[in-house]
């Protein structure tokens, strides 16, 4: 019988990514990552699995960020007991965020989805990919992963097995990053034909849209920054612990350093941001030609004079009694928990105070509502009137705009009848960008959703 593959997450929507992969017997699963935006995600993240966690052989993390890795833990609880498969920097970075997810879950009000016992179990089983470009045997199948550019460690996994004497293959994208990021390499775009795949599942998060160019996301960052120093402001920036942090602190740094503006107190308020910048200092294998020259220079590039960890409760608390200009990073990054959700109580009715959201925020999330001119908003048990300035900053996105995405498409070597799944996207992302693969490419895509299962025949 042919393979057949499940759409179990980001079908539908942007997060939870999941898909089941299944031949003669044996069963992959590409991440698993918890889904996000209000109830309906935590009525998503309880319900039935479409297939069988005790039947799974092993599981596959494209990278470590919570919408891709987050329900790991309770796939373990309920039956899956295979290995854990990943880059080295993905599991490090993994087992940050489900650790961090266990410990918020226990002082939560409702029911935890997992507890740091679970966790642990799941510590037991990881297992390190030998790499990028290498190939790892599970079963049937054969993984490979490829650089993906989004954070440390990302990963398109390629998967191959042999059908009726055939080598037939699907690659995962995963997240898929800008080209010209700093610190870690671009996404791969250059394939070798052995490398060709009759399947592709791909993310579309900015299917519909293209950045600014990056040079004028700089600029607005470093005008806020200015116009900070200017007031007196502080300038909150909700962002995601893994990746986009330690983006925030390079370029905080480069613009200190070169004196495009003056110095000023830079937070990372929360010790999960404070665990991954330290795991960026480790994993210097992952940084491009730029960092690594910075590093024999004897300049780290994420070093910086005037930084500030608060990584417990007591000196996050003293972060607020900060006075004067500073900038507060802090999570969650689309504002849906975290420390962030004190510094906005505390300062959004501030008109000097600048909120900057660098990264997505998804449908029904605190940073949505924001991003739309929200005048008004509940926090901490009451509203609270916005009148601090929001400033949008999508050239700063980890992940690839429309024509990002679509120049990584084209670089890849895709045979021909096969079919391109366009996930991990709200619809109308999707929509845009299946219809863009359909009219430049003349590829085949499907857009499913949720639960979905296709034959790869």
């Amino acid at each position: 019988m042919p393979a057949q593959l499940t759409f179990a997450g980001a079908a539908g929507g942007v997060t939870g990514s999941c898909y089941h992969l299944a031949f003669e017997g044996a069963s992959l699963v590409i991440d698993c990552g918890t889904f996000q935006g209000g109830r309906i995600a935590d009525e998503l993240n309880q319900r039935p699995w479409p297939f069988d966690p005790a039947a799974v052989t092993a599981l596959v993390l494209t990278h470590g960020h919570l919408d891709h890795c987050g329900r790991v833990p309770l796939l373990s609880d309920h039956g899956f007991t295979g290995p854990v498969w990943g880059h080295a920097a993905t599991l490090d970075i993994a087992m940050l965020i489900m650790e961090d997810t266990a410990k918020l879950a226990a002082h939560s009000d409702g029911p935890p989805m997992y507890d740091r016992d679970s966790v642990a179990r799941v510590r037991e089983r990881l297992k390190r990919h030998p790499g990028y470009g290498k190939r790892q045997e599970i079963g049937p199948f054969t993984v490979e992963l490829f650089d993906a550019g989004h954070i440390l460690g990302s990963s398109h996994v390629r998967v191959s097995w042999t059908e009726k004497g055939s080598e037939r293959a699907i690659l995962f994208s995963g997240d898929i990053g800008v080209v010209g990021s700093p610190i870690i390499r671009d996404p791969t775009s250059s394939w070798s034909p052995e490398n060709a795949v009759d399947w592709v599942v791909t993310e579309s998060t900015y299917g519909d849209r293209n950045h600014p160019d990056r040079a004028t996301a700089r600029e607005t960052f470093r005008d806020v920054i200015q116009h900070a120093i200017l007031d007196g402001g502080k300038v909150l920036v909700p962002a995601f612990a893994i990746g986009r942090t330690q983006e925030i602190l390079f370029e905080l740094d480069q613009m200190i350093t070169a004196g495009e503006v003056g110095r000023i107190p830079v937070v990372v308020d929360g010790p999960l941001g404070l665990s991954a910048t330290q795991l960026y200092r480790r994993h210097k294998g992952c940084y491009d030609e730029d960092a690594l020259e910075q590093l024999d220079r004897g300049d780290h590039p994420l070093d910086m004079d005037t930084f500030i960890g608060a990584r417990d409760g007591r000196a996050s608390s003293r972060v607020s009694d900060l006075r004067g200009a500073a900038v507060i990073i802090a999570g969650s990054g689309m504002c849906n928990g975290g420390r962030i959700r004190r510094h906005l109580a505390e300062n959004l009715d501030d008109p000097k105070t600048d909120v900057l959201l660098v990264g997505y925020q998804g449908a029904r999330t605190l940073g949505r509502a924001l991003e739309d001119g929200a005048r008004e908003v509940w926090l901490d048990g009451r509203q609270v009137p916005v009148r601090a300035r929001i400033t949008r900053i999508s050239g700063f996105s980890a992940h690839a705009d429309q024509e990002g995405l679509a120049s990584w498409y084209g670089a890849l070597p895709t045979k021909q009848g096969g079919t391109t799944f366009v996930t991990h996207g709200d619809d109308e992302a999707r929509d845009v960008y299946a219809r863009l693969l359909r009219d430049r490419f003349g590829a085949r895509t499907a857009v499913p959703m949720l639960d979905d299962t296709v034959t790869l025949g």
